[in-house]
């Protein structure tokens, strides 16, 4: 197991894409970071790095196409290069192989978000600084909990990215239903809430932003408590990953 997850490792450390995306990650919060100094120095206040990594953190967005792209091509890659069948050569199980997939996934995107803290930590530093920070634990707080939120999201699109790379074997298939699928959705979920039609809440999108139940918030749909909302979450998952594991498992792969 470790090995195979080794292996995804330095299939994707050694893509030119790979590199790609940690560039476009700092270029991106560099961006940000431009944006909030100029609106800051118009309006004549003065903000600091967790204030700038506050600000950010409502751009963690980014990271979940990402992770999805990552996801929806780490089978159907296999496929489409025909390097699927030296897999399973290997005496590991096809449910290792794929469990070995899904672990890197998961990694990749930690690797992500990581990088979107750190390259805003460090541009909150240089462009805001840390002098004027005061009594910023809640602050800092608040900001962890956010991205462990919206975590959760990248973590339920990744997996079904995950599903459909398994099901289609096609990773621009893959990729690109698994956005069309997510924007939509969370499209859907909110114009349900709005005309209040119940069976709305049963969609994953409904769910997966837990900040509704915090302090001054209110659910999408009336009767929804955190117990619901978390037995969704874990619901879709276990189907996800379920038709992931049976179209890997079942389907004639060497062919």
């Amino acid at each position: 197991m470790f090995n195979l997850i080794q292996n995804e490792h330095m299939k994707w450390f050694y893509k030119k894409s790979t590199k790609v995306v940690f560039i476009t990650i700092a270029v991106l919060t560099l961006l940000m970071a431009l944006v909030m100094r100029n609106i800051v120095n118009n309006a004549g206040v003065q903000e600091n790095a967790v204030g700038f990594l506050s600000f950010s953190s409502n751009f963690l967005i980014i990271i979940q196409f990402f992770a999805i792209v990552v996801a929806g091509s780490m089978v159907a890659k296999e496929f489409e290069a025909g390097t699927i069948k030296l897999l399973l050569i290997r005496p590991a199980k096809r449910s290792t192989i794929l469990l070995s997939k899904y672990v890197t996934s998961i990694m990749i995107s930690l690797y992500y978000i990581g990088a979107f803290f750190f390259f805003s930590f460090i541009w909150g530093v240089l462009f805001f600084g840390v002098s004027t920070i005061n009594s910023t634990s809640d602050e800092l707080q608040n900001i962890a909990f956010t991205y462990g939120i919206f975590y959760i999201e990248i973590f339920m699109m990744m997996t079904f990215a995950l599903m459909l790379s398994s099901v289609f074997r096609n990773s621009a298939l893959a990729v690109g239903l698994s956005i069309v699928v997510g924007i939509g959705a969370k499209m859907l979920a909110q114009i349900l809430a709005e005309f209040q039609v119940q069976w709305g809440k049963i969609l994953l999108f409904a769910n997966t932003n837990l900040l509704q139940y915090t302090d001054g918030n209110q659910p999408l749909f009336e009767g929804m408590t955190l117990g619901f909302s978390l037995f969704m979450i874990m619901a879709h998952f276990v189907f996800f990953v379920s038709v992931a594991w049976f179209f890997f498992l079942k389907r004639d792969v060497a062919n």
